[in-house]
This record gives structure tokens, C-alpha cells and sequence, in this order.
């Protein structure tokens, strides 16, 4: 909702008022100077003082206000001002300034419903990306994001947690990219660290290794250099928190995955927060506790196996 403007208020030097009292105050000044006796005198100069004395009051609330309406403007220009080193956001700015404009000049009552309720949604995700979040809905295009934190040269260590639950888990066409990129990352010398989660029908307990397709899924990366460990989901059934696809880029970003239970991304969240690091670091360390790394489990397999 827009504010209305205080009309702008001329000096009260320059006001009829002033001048019209001014004239009649001198020439009733004059006349008792002339005639009046000296207490009259006395008692007018009283009066003219304490005619000055408020108009130079009147003045400075005038000129109080002034300030104010300055400090305003100032004000309103500070977000453009701080974006002007900032050549493509505030090039951004200006366009999203004249789409605004131009849309306050639309008068269907429909179209500005509609287009409160997109602003609103779009100002949320800006926030949020302020705040150094990231969400990613109903889309597999955080994968590009995914891939350049991995390539990124300040990224030295990778760190992911797999909750598996179907066989075909990141072996589509865009999970098997991915992969590609985790492999070409332990090449330049990044340590990837992955906790692969298992739900029971895909690693039995009786059986020493996971089923036949995820094991080839697991041996992959495994020959790729990337540090496999494995758990049972039925194992954190007390600890639901832990069931979770989740990606530590180093200490730049953490990236939340949520999956339906064919494998496909429902949402993607990337958070650059430092509590968020902090909290993902403290989850995966109570990973640990349930796991065993996959070279321990091959050392343990008779030699026939």
C-alpha cells in the first residue's frame, strides 16, 4: 500500500500571514512608539518578542520536517545505491523496477491478484537466497549446481549419505552424469566419502553383500576411489533423522535431497548457512556409528566368495 505524500509546505516567512501581521504589527509599533506612554511601549516590544520568538519555533519544526523528508529519500535510495557495485544484480533491480511499474498501470482487478500472489512466492525464494538457501522443486536442474561445487577448485572433500531404496537409485541417465563428476573429482584429488543407507530387501541380513544390482552400483564407485561405507535402514529406526540424502561440500554449502520412493527428486534444498554445515557435520558423524566401510566388509568374505 502507498503512503501519501505530506503536500509540501511553504515557509512561514514567505505566507501571507506573516507579511500581513508584520506590516500591521510595525505600523501599531510605530504609533505607540510615537504616542504611546513608555508602559505601552513596554508591553508591545513584549508581544513583538514573543512573535518572533514563535515564528523562529514555526521555522525549526519546518525545517525538522525537511530533514525528515530527506533522510526519506535518502533512504529509499540506499538499496539501489548499495546494488550499484553490483553490476548484474542491479541491472536486475532496474528490470524488476519497470516490471513493477509497468504492472501498477494495469487496472484488471484479476491480473494484480494473481500477480501479488507470484511477487510474494518470488520475494520468498529471494529471501531465502539471501539468507544462502537454495530450493530446487520437481526439477533435476540442481544437478548443475551440484556439479559446480564439485568442480569448484576450493572444494577438497565431499561428503554424501544415500538412502536407497529402490535398485535403479541414481542410475538414470542424470544420476549416472553425476557419478561421472564424483569420479572425475576424486582425479584431481578431492576425497569423496560416501554412507550408502540400504533398506533390507536390497542388502538381507543374511546375505554378506547387497543384492546383485546395487552391489555393481557400489562396486563402481568403489573402483573409482570413492570411500564406501554401508548400513541397514532398519538399523536407525530409532534415529529417523538419519535417513536422508544429503551432500557436504566441504565447508562452502550442505544440500538436502528429497526423493519419492521411485528415486525421483522431489525437492533439492542447498543451504550455505554455517549452522546448517555445523548440523549436517554433527548428522553424519552419528552416521558413522551404523555403518562399516565396504573394504571392511570385502576383507571379512571368505576367499571363495
Amino acid at each position: 500500500m502507498s503512503r501519501e505524500e505530506p503536500p509540501h509546505r511553504r515557509s512561514a516567512l514567505l505566507s501571507f500571514r506573516f507579511i500581513g501581521t508584520a506590516v500591521v504589527g510595525s505600523i501599531v509599533m510605530a504609533l505607540v512608539a510615537t504616542f504611546g506612554p513608555p508602559v505601552a511601549q513596554l508591553a508591545v516590544l513584549g508581544a513583538f518578542i514573543s512573535v518572533l520568538g514563535g515564528l523562529f519555533l514555526s521555522y525549526l519544526g519546518q525545517e525538522e520536517q525537511r530533514e525528515q523528508k530527506r533522510a526519506q529519500v535518502i533512504e529509499s535510495l540506499a538499496v539501489p545505491l548499495s546494488l550499484a557495485s553490483d553490476r548484474d544484480l542491479f541491472r536486475l533491480y532496474q528490470e524488476i523496477s519497470r516490471s513493477l511499474m509497468a504492472l501498477a498501470k494495469r487496472p484488471d482487478p484479476v491480473l494484480r491478484r494473481i500477480a501479488l500472489a507470484k511477487i510474494a512466492s518470488v520475494a520468498e525464494q529471494i529471501e531465502g537466497l539471501a539468507n544462502g538457501k537454495i530450493v530446487f522443486a520437481l526439477t533435476e536442474a540442481w544437478r548443475t549446481v551440484y556439479e559446480e561445487l564439485l568442480t569448484s577448485p576450493d572444494i577438497w572433500k565431499y561428503r554424501s549419505a544415500a538412502w536407497v531404496r529402490t535398485p535403479r537409485y541414481w542410475q538414470d541417465e542424470p544420476g549416472k552424469r553425476s557419478m561421472r563428476v564424483n569420479y572425475a573429482a576424486v582425479e584431481r584429488g578431492v576425497l569423496v566419502e560416501r554412507i550408502i543407507i540400504l533398506r533390507d530387501e536390497l542388502w538381507p541380513r543374511e546375505q554378506p553383500l547387497p543384492t546383485p544390482e546395487i552391489l555393481l552400483w557400489v562396486e563402481e564407485q568403489h573402483r573409482h576411489g570413492v570411500w564406501i561405507s554401508l548400513g541397514r535402514e532398519s538399523d536407525l529406526s530409532r534415529e529417523a533423522d538419519l535417513l536422508v540424502d544429503m551432500g557436504i561440500y566441504g565447508d562452502r554449502a550442505v544440500g538436502i535431497q528429497e526423493l519419492d520412493e521411485l528415486g525421483r527428486t522431489l525437492r533439492f534444498t542447498l543451504d550455505l548457512d554455517a549452522e546448517a554445515l555445523a548440523a549436517a557435520d554433527a548428522r553424519w558423524q552419528r552416521l558413522l556409528l551404523f555403518v562399516r566401510s565396504y573394504q571392511s566388509i570385502l576383507d571379512q568374505l571368505p576367499p571363495d566368495a
